[in-house]
């Protein structure tokens, strides 16, 4: 069988959340345990990023110390993910709605040839950049764009050799197609929210099933 790992981003210090918001409940149970749960129904091994995995809160899996940036703790968990690993997923616990129907899409898209695959969302509305003062600098249409969600998954070997280069990102996917990887892109899920601040916290309580 294809052994599939699953990096689990937890390290952030959750600055525009106001703590860790990785810890926050949700139904009784914390956003990253209800991440590591879905990840661990179709992962083989699970590696878990943390800002001090001496003092924080037992998790399952492997756990390592994140780094000063987002592609720093990347590379801590790659360091951890097994040599004979054929397919790295990479997700966070601010997306604790994330199914594992989800992580299936991306890694059968991997299966099926692609590099990397990511779920997207269509944008359905103009996107501006907006400058310090507050002014409308650029607006781009929407068409033909989507909003990039987590769970991403990657053949080992590609995501080991952009990371090899010490490239900083925004996400992984870009990361990958930067040296010439061809990332898919599968139906995103509408669904899987990505928790940055407390108000958002509170729409996916609403959100949760039951």
């Amino acid at each position: 069988m294809t052994s599939t790992w699953a990096i689990v981003l937890a390290a952030g210090g959750g600055t525009r959340f106001g703590g860790p918001k990785q810890y926050a409940d949700l139904g009784g149970r914390t956003l990253l345990d209800r991440t590591l749960a879905a990840a661990a129904e179709f992962c083989h091994g699970l590696v878990v990023v943390l800002a001090d995995p001496a003092t924080e809160p037992p998790s399952p899996g492997r756990r390592v110390r994140g780094g000063a940036t987002r592609a720093a703790s990347v590379r801590a968990g790659l360091a951890a993910v097994p040599d004979d690993a054929a397919v790295v997923v990479v997700t966070d616990a601010a997306h604790p709605l994330a199914t594992p129907a989800l992580y299936r899409s991306v890694v059968d898209a991997v299966h099926e040839g692609a590099d990397a695959a990511v779920p997207g969302l269509p944008l359905t509305e103009a996107v501006a950049t907006v400058e310090p003062s507050g002014h409308t600098a650029t607006t781009v249409a929407a068409a033909g764009r989507v909003l990039v969600q987590t769970p991403q998954a990657f053949r080992a070997e590609v995501l080991r050799s952009a990371h090899a280069s010490g490239a900083d990102a925004v996400e992984d996917s870009s990361l990958v197609a930067s040296f010439g990887a061809k990332v898919r892109v599968v139906p995103g899920d509408p669904l899987n929210l990505h928790v940055t601040t407390p108000e958002e916290l509170a729409l996916v309580r609403r959100l949760l099933p039951g």
